[in-house]
């Protein structure tokens, strides 16, 4: 189920407004990684919210639920709110499936408040977007 797909995350942190764009499918310790790795790089720097693009990813794996909670517990530790806007249908249905959904602050599309460059089909690139991406195998 998509392991061949890319997983690609954006990560922006302009002034009060930090966030991050999922893109493609989590499947894997690899990318799972990449996640984990980027939430880690913006609650380093003490936002008091991060806001997490979901609307163009796919999948995720076990190693990515993981990574979700990891980075979940890390930002609550650091006193940052992890929000995650947009999942489809199926994505939530896999944190459902675990009971990861009830845990994570799940907001609709709508209700992204994070830097709007993360939004856009093509991010650009610019100092303040960091792009980890990765085969999505891990």
């Amino acid at each position: 189920m998509g392991a061949t797909s890319t997983f690609t995350v954006h990560l922006s942190n302009q002034q009060a407004t930090a966030g991050l764009s999922l893109r493609g499918s989590c499947n894997g310790a690899g990318a799972a990684r990449q996640l984990e790795q980027a939430v880690a790089e913006l609650v380093a720097t003490h936002p008091p919210f991060v806001w997490v693009d979901c609307r163009r990813l796919t999948f995720l794996s076990w190693h990515a639920q993981r990574a979700i909670f990891n980075a979940h517990q890390q930002a609550r530790v650091a006193g940052t709110v992890l929000y995650w806007c947009g999942f489809s249908p199926g994505v939530l249905s896999q944190l459902a499936d675990t009971g990861l959904h009830l845990l994570l602050s799940v907001l609709p599309a709508a209700a992204y408040q994070g830097p709007r460059i993360l939004l856009q089909d093509q991010v650009p690139t610019a100092l303040h977007t960091r792009q980890f991406k990765g085969s999505g195998m891990g």
